[in-house]
C-alpha cells in the first residue's frame, strides 16, 4: 500500500466495497418491493418506520470498526502486527455491551419506539413485526460490519466483499422463501434479514479462526486493553456520529412528514428514497473506505505525498462515479418508484421527490471524504466536530427550514441543499489536511518516539 500507484490502489479497494454496498442495498430495494406490493403501502410505511434502528445498528458496528481500521491500517503501516492483531478484543469489548443495552432498551420499548419513529395507528403493527426480530438479530450485523473494516484495514476487500455481498445475496433469496412462497410477511422480511447476516458473520469468524488474516487471534489479541479501548472509540466516534445522526434526521423527517395529510404514505416515499440513496450513494462511501486505510497506512509510514494523492484521486473518482449515477438514475426515476408500489398508493410526485434527493450526487464524494479525512491520520475530535456540523446541523437546518415553506416538497429540497453546504465544507477541511499533513504527521512520530523512550 507504500508503493504502487495510488489510483490502481484506490481502485483495488474501492471497487469491491462499492460492489459489495450495491448489493446490499438491492437487497434492500427487495426487500421493500416485495413488502410494498405483496403486503400493502402501509406495510412498506411501517418499515420505513423501523428504518432508524437498521441504521443505528450499522453505527453500532462502525463504531469499533472503523475505530480499529485507523489503528490497524497505522500498525501495520508502522510494521506493528501485534498492536494490529490486539484491536479485535478491544473492538469486541466496545461492541457487546453497546449491543446489549441498545437491544434491551428497545425491545422493552418497542410500540413506544416505533410512535416515537413515525409510525402511526395504521402502522404500529407492521413496525413491531419487524422490530421484534432485528432488533435481538442487529448483532449478526453489527459483528459482520466491524470485521468487515478490519478486513479493509490489512487490504482484503475481497474478503470482506464476500462478508457483505454474499450475506446481501441470501437476503434476497429468503425474501422470495419467506415472503413469496410461505407468506410470511413483515415478518419473513425480518427474518431473512436476521439469518443472512448471521451467515455472513458466521463466515467472518471463520475467517480469521483459519489463520488466513495478517491479524492472529490468540489470548493476547483477545484481552481488551484500556488504551486501545480508547483510541478505537475516539476514533469511531465519527462514522458513529454520522450513523446515529442519519437514524435522527430520519426520525424527524419521518416526524414532519406524518403531519401532512397522507401522512404514512410520505413516510412510504422517504422509506423508497432511502432505499434508492443506499444504492446511489456506493461510489462516495467505495472512495471513503478505499481512502482510509491508505492514507492511515502511508501516513503512518511518513509518505505524506501519498496521503495527499490519496485525496485528491478519491475525491475525483468518486465525483465521476456520482455523476454516472446521476445518469443512469435520473432519467429512470420515476420507474424505479412503481418498482415499490402502484403509482396510486404513494404521493403522485414521487418520481419528482426522488429526482430532487439525487440531484447534488456528483458533489457529494468530497462531503464523505472529507469526513473521514482527519480520522485517517487519527484525529478524532476535528472529524467529529465536521461530520456534525455536515450531517445534523446542515441537514436538520434546510429541513426545517424549507418544510416550513414548502411542506413535502422543501423535505426533497433539503437533500442537494444540504449536499451542496456540506461539501463546500469538507472542501475546505481537506485543503487544511493537503496543508498541514506533514507537520502533524512528523509531531506524531516524534511523539512516538518520545513515548517509546
Amino acid at each position: 500500500m507504500g508503493t504502487a500507484p495510488m489510483w490502481r490502489l484506490l481502485l483495488q479497494m474501492a471497487f469491491p466495497p462499492m460492489f459489495a454496498i450495491i448489493v446490499m442495498a438491492l437487497y434492500s430495494i427487495v426487500d421493500r418491493a416485495f413488502i410494498g406490493n405483496v403486503v400493502g403501502v402501509n406495510a412498506l410505511s411501517g418499515l420505513s418506520a423501523a428504518f432508524p434502528v437498521q441504521i443505528a445498528a450499522v453505527a453500532i458496528g462502525l463504531l469499533p470498526g472503523l475505530g480499529a481500521m485507523s489503528v490497524v491500517s497505522r500498525a501495520l503501516g508502522a510494521r506493528d502486527p501485534r498492536r494490529a492483531s490486539r484491536a479485535i478484543g478491544s473492538s469486541l469489548a466496545i461492541l457487546l455491551p453497546v449491543y446489549l443495552a441498545a437491544s434491551v432498551a428497545g425491545l422493552t420499548h418497542l410500540d413506544q419506539m416505533a410512535i416515537w419513529m413515525g409510525a402511526s395507528e395504521h402502522t404500529v403493527g407492521f413496525a413491531h413485526q419487524y422490530l421484534v426480530i432485528i432488533l435481538p438479530g442487529s448483532l449478526f450485523t453489527m459483528i459482520a460490519i466491524a470485521v468487515n473494516n478490519l478486513l479493509m484495514a490489512e487490504g482484503r476487500p475481497g474478503t470482506a466483499t464476500v462478508v457483505l455481498a454474499g450475506g446481501a445475496v441470501l437476503n434476497v433469496i429468503l425474501d422470495a422463501v419467506f415472503i413469496l412462497a410461505l407468506g410470511w410477511g413483515v415478518t419473513g422480511a425480518a427474518a431473512a434479514t436476521v439469518t443472512a447476516q448471521g451467515g455472513a458473520a458466521v463466515f467472518a469468524v471463520w475467517f480469521y479462526l483459519s489463520g488466513r488474516s495478517a491479524l492472529r487471534i490468540s489470548v493476547d489479541a483477545l484481552i481488551p486493553r484500556l488504551d486501545l479501548i480508547r483510541e478505537i472509540t475516539a476514533l469511531g466516534i465519527p462514522i458513529f456520529i454520522i450513523e446515529i445522526a442519519r437514524s435522527i434526521v430520519v426520525v424527524v423527517i419521518n416526524n414532519i412528514l406524518s403531519q401532512y395529510p397522507d401522512g404514512d404514505a410520505y413516510i412510504a416515499l422517504f422509506g423508497v428514497i432511502n432505499a434508492v440513496l443506499e444504492f446511489a450513494l456506493a461510489p462516495f462511501i467505495g472512495a471513503a473506505l478505499a481512502y482510509l486505510p491508505l492514507a492511515a497506512y502511508n501516513y503512518g509510514a511518513g509518505y505524506y505525498h501519498r496521503v495527499r494523492q490519496a485525496i485528491w484521486q478519491s475525491c475525483l473518482g468518486a465525483t465521476v462515479g456520482g455523476a454516472i449515477m446521476v445518469a443512469v438514475l435520473l432519467p429512470t426515476a420515476g420507474h424505479i418508484v412503481t418498482l415499490f408500489s402502484t403509482r396510486e398508493a404513494l404521493p403522485a410526485e414521487s418520481g419528482y421527490a426522488l429526482r430532487i434527493a439525487l440531484l447534488a450526487l456528483p458533489i457529494v464524494g468530497m462531503e464523505f471524504i472529507s469526513s473521514i479525512a482527519f480520522q485517517a491520520l487519527g484525529m478524532a475530535w476535528p472529524s467529529v466536530v465536521l461530520t456534525m456540523t455536515q450531517r445534523v446541523v446542515l441537514l436538520l437546518a434546510w429541513v426545517f427550514g424549507l418544510s416550513h415553506t414548502f411542506g413535502p416538497w422543501g423535505v426533497w429540497w433539503s437533500f442537494p441543499a444540504t449536499d451542496l453546504s456540506a461539501m463546500l465544507l469538507g472542501l475546505a477541511a481537506l485543503i487544511l489536511v493537503w496543508k498541514r499533513v506533514d507537520d502533524w504527521g512528523r509531531h506524531a512520530t516524534r511523539r512516538r518516539f518520545d513515548i517509546l523512550e
